[in-house]
């Protein structure tokens, strides 16, 4: 008489085994979730830094070129020097330093923008004055600016 056996084959049955692969496969997702948490976690933060410097460029842009429409020996006469951004840089505060060098020489111009977190940006550049009485002269370099040059530059350190 021959024994018949039904479902698994006698040689592959292991107590306990599928008990260690469910344990396996728990950790081995529970690290995955971890990694994907904190690559989530710090590409929100990323992004949050990215906000905060367009907007403060943003800022900074608008502070310059008001400074370059007004005259920059006009300009403290018709604008706060430092002060708290209206809508939308209601984030940051704001600081402009303007110092007259002489008589044919341009203003240096020193802007800084201040987030509410403490990171402050500066961009400093050099704003030529207005001559006569021109409402709104042109007003160029001797030379033309070499951008691209200036921007390799600043990058090669």
């Amino acid at each position: 008489m021959t024994r018949m056996h039904f479902g698994t084959p006698q040689g592959s049955r292991r107590p306990g085994f599928a008990l260690l692969d469910v344990v396996i496969a728990g950790v081995i997702l529970a690290i995955g979730l971890a990694t994907i948490f904190s690559i989530t976690s710090k590409s929100l933060t990323l992004q949050r830094d990215g906000e905060v410097r367009v907007m403060a460029a943003g800022m900074l842009d608008n502070i310059l070129s008001e400074v370059l429409l007004e005259g920059p020996a006009d300009y403290t006469n018709l604008h706060s020097s430092s002060g708290r951004g209206e809508f939308p840089y209601e984030e940051f505060e704001f600081r402009v330093q303007i110092s007259d060098p002489g008589v044919g020489e341009p203003y240096q111009v020193m802007a800084t923008v201040t987030h509410d977190t403490g990171r402050s940006f500066e961009c400093e550049t050099l704003i030529a004055g207005k001559l006569g009485e021109e409402p709104d002269p042109i007003r160029q370099p001797q030379e033309p600016i070499d951008r691209e040059a200036r921007y390799e530059e600043a990058f090669d350190l």
